[in-house]
């Protein structure tokens, strides 16, 4: 079999071959994009978020009123909601924060070790101003220090202690204990176990916590509760009324677990990823069919071809081969075209969403399995030409 040969043959026909190769490398394309955002989602969403999501409910709420907005008001509405919420039955502690964890974005600044700010200073550090039963409700493990017991005010002389992620905590100090330490948010009162912070962060493990009431909260405020496994559906459905009948002049959000906070987080790329795969495997299965279509039809244009060398003493296996041969021929090259169109759409994609870069071995295990598909959509067809008569091809000449 002449590579020379499969490649006269195959530019033959050339408007049906471009065609194919065009199809041929738009499918790899999509392929090798799809499986690599949902490889990559599947292991954003199965990565560790030191957090309970089952059992941990968030609740996303403002108060309608302004005066309810602001400090002492809005102390005094929080210490009350509180109060409520844990006399629910099946809650294990509630908390509130200024903001939520497992975040796109929210409130954030920098964090460095006075005086060593150039070495130190780490852009994008989640701020939490938080109630000191904020670490219960996390369920967060203690490795230095202790934590804060009292809230602070903030405008009280001095910043209030701080209390640290370990990831955070070894980025600023490396081997050093971080517990008295001054950074410029305050003194290191204790560092805690990592938890899922902001996905926009500097690192979703770095986080740093003030046990204080926030300033204002003109952008909503978030209540966290602990519940038991058992009772965390029934603590859901009575939190809204508990929350309304302390105040009324409240907006609630939503009440989600995290568990449901972490999937929407992730919404975006899941749902491109479905797309781009259910987009694929019609891609492929049009691929499939097109190749089918195109053996088929060339076959039967070239049966007296075929008819001939088997007359010549052509092997129906040696036919077989060829016809394949031909198919392969395309399926490479049109995948060679589609490994340069993958990198386009990638780079496009990457503007838009975060989507890891292109390594060497997917588009090789790409490949591989539509070049499998493309064999089974044209065994068949190129089966049948082989089962041509030497002297039923040859009535005609």
């Amino acid at each position: 079999m002449s590579f020379y040969l499969l490649c006269k043959v195959l530019f033959s026909r050339k408007v049906v071959t471009t065609l194919l190769l065009l199809q041929l490398a738009m499918t790899l394309a999509l392929l090798l994009n799809s499986v690599l955002l949902a490889r990559q989602t599947q292991q954003q969403l199965n990565q560790p978020t030191g957090l309970d999501l089952d059992n941990i409910l968030l609740v996303q709420l403002k108060p309608t009123s302004a005066p309810l907005r602001v400090y002492p008001a809005l102390e005094d509405l929080l210490n009350r909601q509180l109060t409520a919420v844990q006399a629910i039955p099946g809650v294990i502690a509630a908390a509130y924060s200024n903001q939520s964890v497992i975040l796109q974005g929210g409130n954030n600044g920098n964090v460095y070790v006075l005086e060593q700010q150039e070495r130190t200073n780490v852009a994008t550090v989640p701020m939490y101003f938080v109630s000191k039963d904020f670490f219960s409700v996390l369920d967060s493990q203690l490795l230095q220090g202790e934590l804060p017991q009292h809230s602070v005010s903030l405008d009280a002389p001095g910043s209030p202690d701080v209390v640290l992620t370990r990831s955070l905590a070894d980025k600023l100090f490396a081997d050093t204990p971080a517990v008295g330490q001054q950074i410029n948010r305050g003194r290191v009162a204790a560092v805690i176990a990592d938890f899922y912070g902001q996905r926009s962060g500097d690192h979703i493990m770095y986080n740093s916590m003030q046990v204080a009431p926030p300033y204002g909260v003109d952008w909503g405020y978030s209540i966290l509760l602990r519940t038991a496994p058992e009772h965390t559906e029934t603590v859901r459905q009575q939190l809204a009324g508990a929350l309304q009948k302390v105040e009324s002049n409240i907006e609630i959000f939503h009440i989600r677990s995290l568990a449901e906070q972490h999937q929407r987080l992730y919404r975006n790329e899941y749902g491109l990823a479905m797309l781009l795969t259910i987009l694929s495997m019609l891609m492929l299965l049009v691929t499939m069919v097109s190749s089918y279509s195109s053996t088929h039809f060339h076959a039967l244009k070239r049966q007296q071809e075929i008819g001939i060398k088997r007359a010549l003493g052509a092997s129906k296996g040696l036919i077989l081969l060829e016809l394949l041969g031909e198919n392969w021929l395309c399926t490479a090259l049109g995948s060679m075209l589609g490994v340069a169109l993958a990198l386009l759409l990638n780079q496009a994609l990457a503007q838009v969403i975060s989507i890891p870069a292109l390594n060497w071995y997917f588009p090789i295990v790409t490949i591989a399995v539509l070049l499998l598909c493309v064999t089974v959509a044209t065994w068949y067809p190129a089966a049948i030409a082989t089962r041509v008569s030497p002297a039923t091809a040859t009535k005609a000449l």
